[in-house]
């Protein structure tokens, strides 16, 4: 069993458009998922009880950023938003990154894909952008120390496996 202590911190999951635009102002409580939208793998059992699996070599990804009414980065994605509905060309490169772990997402490929609900009222209310990534990468690391460059372009070229393996 390990001594050692992990750390985690909110402020410190940077989320990245362009890999240079950081987005800031997130609520309270949950404020990013990453949801992977087809399993690797599905299985079928036969009436004899075989078991047959199915490798989905699918990396779309739907991850929702949930921002303060007052953020700026609404205004940001909202013109991202109206840039791709003009031009269809509204794609943009997204890295989320845990500064304390090990934890990395990255896709070249993603746009916004969900307008959030707009409230008005006597409270500060939140807006939840769903946004889309194709051909992500998402390596789920921990806590115990932070990686350094090197370790996060291992860890993120070690999850593109799957994507990898088509192009040799």
């Amino acid at each position: 069993m390990s001594n050692s202590l992990n750390h985690y911190s909110p402020e410190d999951i940077t989320v990245l458009l362009f890999g240079v635009v950081p987005l800031t102002g997130f609520i309270s409580g949950t404020f990013v998922n990453i949801s992977k939208d087809l399993a690797p793998y599905s299985s079928a059992r036969t009436s004899d009880g075989q078991v047959a699996r199915l490798y989905n070599n699918d990396q779309t990804y739907t991850i929702t950023l949930t921002l303060q009414n007052t953020s700026e980065g609404n205004e940001v994605l909202n013109k991202l938003l109206l840039i791709d509905e003009i031009t269809q060309r509204g794609k943009f490169p997204l890295l989320i990154k845990d500064q304390l772990g090990s934890s990395i997402f990255f896709s070249t490929t993603s746009w916004i894909e969900g307008v959030p609900d707009v409230d008005y009222g006597p409270d500060i209310s939140e807006r939840t952008w769903t946004i889309r990534s194709s051909q992500g990468v998402n390596y789920i690391g921990g806590n115990a120390d932070a990686s350094s460059l090197i370790d996060d372009l291992l860890n993120t070229v070690a999850a593109a496996a799957p994507i990898l393996e088509g192009l040799f």
